[in-house]
């Protein structure tokens, strides 16, 4: 496996430039899925030899924006539930790999239970807020948070009702025994992926994926029960293409 690599780092670029630089750019925040995935997917790049450019932009539209103009080999987790709101799309040139795929999940405090009132919904900047209320009715205050650890912070200390998280966050609010939540069966499915620019995608592929099975990756898979597809390059991102289509912000 070693020998695997050593031999990629000098071939997963484009197949005119070879370097050992790549730049990856963080565009989370500390305590959200984005953040903890870049800071894994660096470890990972530099135990494998390269020298990594570690841009902590910390912010979604401008991490997007610095991607679509980079001039230099770039790497940038992402999800389709962004593309619509930053538009960006997954596409031949840029799509590495789906890395999981999980179902969003709608959480309510006990406390709120049989509330009549407007109820405070907590929610990621990058949904529709239209898909949200087609799904939740009217009867709810929306209540943009940075990010999914943020949402969590906020419905335990009581500043919202509810909240529309993803997996791992929702099975840690369960576990505290404040609420309830329930897998969304009409929120589209959320898929993490890996996208890259001025790379080799089907090259730089069989590193991430290695990256992606080492024991930080796996702990973290498994302690969210994240669902792993396992596929060739082109099933995984017909898929992909497929699950964007439910984020489609309806004008």
């Amino acid at each position: 496996m070693k020998k695997l690599i050593t031999a990629l780092v000098f071939t997963l670029l484009t197949t005119t430039v070879v370097a050992q630089t790549i730049t990856i750019l963080n565009n989370g925040k500390a305590g959200g899925s984005f953040n903890a995935r870049t800071q894994m997917y660096k470890d990972g790049l530099e135990a494998a030899g390269f020298n990594v450019k570690y841009e902590n932009v910390g912010k979604i539209s401008q991490a997007v924006k610095l991607f679509k103009e980079s001039q230099e080999p770039t790497l940038m987790v992402y999800a389709n539930n962004q593309v619509y709101k930053q538009d960006l799309f997954h596409t031949n040139k840029n799509f590495i790999m789906l890395e999981y795929q999980q179902p969003l999940y709608v959480c309510k405090t006990n406390a709120s239970k049989g509330k009549t009132s407007v109820l405070t919904v907590a929610h990621g900047k990058g949904y529709d807020p239209q898909l949200l209320t087609d799904l939740l009715g009217d009867k709810i205050v929306l209540v943009p948070y940075k990010n999914s650890g943020a949402m969590l912070k906020g419905i335990l200390g009581g500043d919202v009702d509810m909240m529309v998280n993803n997996q791992g966050k929702s099975f840690k609010y369960m576990k505290t025994g404040h609420g309830t939540c329930e897998a969304s069966d009409v929120l589209p499915i959320m898929a993490a992926t890996v996208i890259g620019k001025n790379v080799n995608v089907r090259t730089i592929r069989r590193l991430i994926i290695d990256i992606s099975n080492n024991s930080s990756f796996t702990e973290y898979h498994t302690s969210r029960k994240l669902y792993r597809p396992s596929g060739t390059w082109m099933s995984e991102y017909m898929l992909v293409l497929e699950l964007e289509k439910g984020y489609e912000i309806k004008k």
